[in-house]
């Protein structure tokens, strides 16, 4: 019996560092070009969701993220991303692609973000874009 209560609270403690791992991440993604914002605070936002409703209220309450957590709330609840997000990080990620390369001059690095990019552009092709109500 205690084997089982240690190995929840071990679950849980790692789904909270994953959650703090990831919410730190989206935060640094705010202000660096191509680190994606929104995939860190769904991330994080399913982890909390595993390990402490504490937390997971916190993540919801940071300003800087408010735009990022509106848009990963969308995904959960309909599976859809606004327009103006698959722009930005559309555009986001292919300038990225192309400043690392110009700047650093390094062919592994310049593969990897290449990678990032491409997956970037076929996740946002396959998610739904959300529809637009005209009133």
């Amino acid at each position: 019996m205690k084997h089982a209560s240690n190995t929840s609270i071990v679950r849980r403690v790692a789904y909270g560092l994953l959650g703090l791992v990831s919410t730190a991440l989206g935060v640094i993604g705010v202000w660096v070009p191509g680190l994606p914002t929104t995939v860190f605070i769904l991330i994080a936002m399913w982890a909390f969701s595993k390990s402490s409703q504490r937390l997971h209220s916190w993540l919801m309450k940071i300003p800087v993220l408010r735009t990022a957590i509106v848009e990963a709330q969308r995904f959960q609840d309909e599976g859809t991303v606004d327009r103006r997000v698959k722009l930005v990080s559309q555009t986001c990620s292919w300038i990225s692609f192309v400043g690392v390369t110009i700047v650093l001059q390094n062919i592994v690095v310049s593969i990897v973000v290449f990678a990032l990019a491409v997956s970037c552009s076929v996740f946002m092709a396959w998610v739904p874009t959300k529809s637009t109500q005209r009133v």
